[in-house]
């Protein structure tokens, strides 16, 4: 699990859900990608039964502009999840036969503000929601700042908590 990965985990744990990682199926085609991919981050929360399957694709210089979404190489790579491969993945890992039964999270850098509601518009036209890292960070150190002493031990909340105590965030 990647640094970004570990940071998305901790999220939707703060929100509630129960968290697996790394859902791995196979990509038929004739695609440079063909052979397996993986879902990121799959997760539940108890209390209104809500399942997510979430993709990272946070590119940390990069900010996501309608160019990416014409180019089809960069389009697949954001879109993969919403791909009929990765929802038939998902439903049978979930046990669930529709597609209404589960929403497909996209966890991106940062959305150009130029192009914003032309962007998103089109991200939402394949997943149910689109956040950028920035919001995933704010609503961590917020949580931080209420708790400081959180037993949680992923080295990513460390770090954002020794960032907060030193008064650097």
């Amino acid at each position: 699990m990647d640094i970004n990965e570990e940071i998305v985990r901790a999220w939707l744990q703060e929100q509630g859900f129960l968290v697996r990682g790394r859902l791995k199926y196979l990509v038929k085609g004739k695609r440079k990608s063909a052979g397996y991919s993986d879902i990121d981050l799959i997760g539940y929360r108890l209390r209104d039964r809500k399942y997510v399957a979430v993709d990272i694709s946070a590119w940390m210089a990069e900010s996501i502009t309608r160019s990416y979404l014409k180019d089809p190489d960069t389009r697949h790579r954001l879109l993969k999840i919403a791909s009929e491969e990765a929802r038939n993945a998902i439903r049978e890992y979930l046990g669930v036969a529709h597609d209404d039964q589960y929403e497909l999270w996209l966890v991106v850098s940062f959305v150009s503000e130029r192009q914003r509601k032309e962007v998103e518009d089109e991200l939402r036209r394949h997943v149910d929601r689109v956040v950028e890292f920035s919001e995933i960070m704010r609503d961590l150190v917020e949580s931080i700042r209420k708790d400081p002493n959180r037993p949680r031990e992923e080295e990513s909340l460390q770090t954002i908590r020794a960032l907060v105590l030193c008064g650097l965030l």
